[in-house]
Order: structure tokens, then C-alpha cells, then sequence
């Protein structure tokens, strides 16, 4: 009985030491992980990317909740299996006041943003095909002086009427102050003048991990550019749907929204 007991304990060990997690399994945070020998990977029943030296992402949306399972199988055909519960965090309610043609666009903007939406939509398609690691440099501030003037996840109600909750984080600031990278990634798409996002950048950060920066004055990257953590892609400003000078940063997993200081204190190690 005592060798079995023994026996049982190296092998959990063993697995422990092969396989790396990186994260909280919480409401709007992702994990990343690396594991060794890997053949397949599934987050409840559907498959997930991973790179050739073992590193993948997982995440869970502001609005997941309940049970989530993550199974790895290994070349030996092993399999390991981790569950998460995940439950749903509440929120404080934002009340802002903005011109009434931002909550209820004109109808001579609807096709305009409509097409906006399009555009985005399509170039959120590309985050499917690819499976860099840029994510390993790890994260860092998109400011130099950060002064949060909206959290993520509060539940907006602009002009008295309730709208969705807010999916991203604002940084205050000057326009024309320096907008960074937030890690290495490739400039997936470039906005100009969009109704809502005003000029923004969307950035791929590989295996379905991106990062957006709205309302800039300036764009100073193009589609398709490399760029690394901590460069420079823009100048923060107010254009879009925007009540003064700020930096909207939002972060999602593929379609998941997720809050971006959960990445701030990831190590990566």
C-alpha cells in the first residue's frame, strides 16, 4: 500500500513538472500554459492552438460562469484533465452623459457604421490563422502616466439609458500623449475616423489574443507591421464616441472579453 501511495506521488509530480500554468481561473482573465509532447488540447470540447514548443491560452468572458473543462492529451495518448468553476463577478453601474447622436446614432450614420462593423468583424476572422506565441514577451503599461478613469466590466448608462457594460479599460491623458504596445504582436487592423472607435489599432497578439487602442489622435503603425513591446503605435486623443482625452484598451480571447489588468500581472517565468 505504502509503494502504491509513493508510486501515485511521483507521478503527480512528474505531470506538475511537465506542465505550466500561468494566470487565474476567474471571470475575464485568461491562462496561459505550456506543456510538453502535446497532441491535442480541448476547452470544453473544442479545440485550441498550440505552438510547437507547448504554449497555449485559454480564457473566460465577464459573463462565463459555471463549470469549464480543459483536457490535454499527450502523444502517448495520456490524457489530463482540469476543471475550473467559474463565477460571474458584479459590477457597479456608470452613469456618463454624451451628445445624443453617440447613443442614437442618425440614420445617415447607419450604413457608415454598419460597414464599420463589417470591416472589424472580418479582420477578427484572421486571429484564427495564427498561432505565434508574440504573448511570451509578456505585457506592459499602454501609458507612461496611468491614470485609470474607467474600469472594466462597469455596467453603462449613457444619457439615463442602460447600454453595455463597459469592455475595456480608459486611461486618461493628454492628446497627443504616447500609446504603447501592451506586448509583441502583428498590427491585424488600422482605423481611421470609425463613428464609434474613432482612430484605433488592433493588434494580434497570436492563438487568438488581441488587444484594441481607441480613440487615438494619431495612427502611427500600419496593417500587417511587427511590432514590440513597449513601441510606439499611436497618440491618445478623442475621437469616436469619446467624452475627453483617453485611451480605451480592450483585450478579448477570440470573442472573449477580457480585462486587461489581469494581464499586467502575469508572470511569465
Amino acid at each position: 500500500m505504502r509503494f502504491i501511495i509513493i508510486f501515485f506521488l511521483l507521478i503527480t509530480n512528474l505531470i506538475a513538472q511537465e506542465i505550466k500554468f500561468f494566470g487565474e481561473p476567474k471571470s475575464a482573465s485568461i491562462i496561459i500554459g505550456k506543456v510538453d509532447s502535446i497532441k491535442k488540447i480541448l476547452f470544453n470540447s473544442g479545440k485550441i492552438k498550440f505552438s510547437n514548443n507547448g504554449y497555449f491560452i485559454f480564457g473566460f468572458d465577464k459573463e462565463d460562469e459555471g463549470e469549464f473543462e480543459l483536457t490535454i492529451i499527450k502523444q502517448n495518448n495520456s490524457t489530463i484533465n482540469y476543471s475550473y468553476q467559474i463565477n460571474k463577478e458584479k459590477f457597479e453601474n456608470q452613469e456618463l452623459r454624451l451628445s445624443k447622436k453617440m447613443v442614437s446614432p442618425p440614420k445617415k450614420y447607419l450604413k457608415k457604421i454598419k460597414n464599420e462593423f463589417a470591416q472589424i468583424k472580418k479582420a477578427r476572422t484572421k486571429l484564427f490563422e495564427n498561432n505565434n506565441t508574440y504573448y511570451l514577451s509578456g505585457f506592459s503599461m499602454p501609458v507612461k502616466n496611468v491614470r485609470i478613469t474607467s474600469e472594466f466590466g462597469l455596467n453603462r448608462i449613457l444619457n439615463g439609458t442602460p447600454k453595455n457594460f463597459h469592455n475595456g479599460v480608459d486611461f486618461g491623458g493628454s492628446i497627443g500623449d504616447s500609446v504603447f504596445a501592451i506586448a509583441d504582436a502583428k498590427v491585424l487592423f488600422v482605423g481611421n475616423n470609425f463613428y464609434y472607435n474613432g482612430n484605433f489599432i488592433l493588434l494580434d497578439h497570436g492563438q487568438g489574443l488581441n488587444s484594441v487602442y481607441l480613440h487615438l489622435s494619431k495612427n502611427l503603425v500600419n496593417k500587417n507591421q511587427q511590432v514590440k513591446k513597449g513601441e510606439l503605435i499611436g497618440l491618445l486623443g478623442s475621437t469616436g464616441r469619446s467624452t475627453g482625452p483617453h485611451l480605451h484598451l480592450g483585450v478579448q480571447w477570440f470573442n472573449k472579453r477580457i480585462d486587461p489588468m489581469s494581464l499586467f500581472n502575469l508572470k511569465l517565468e
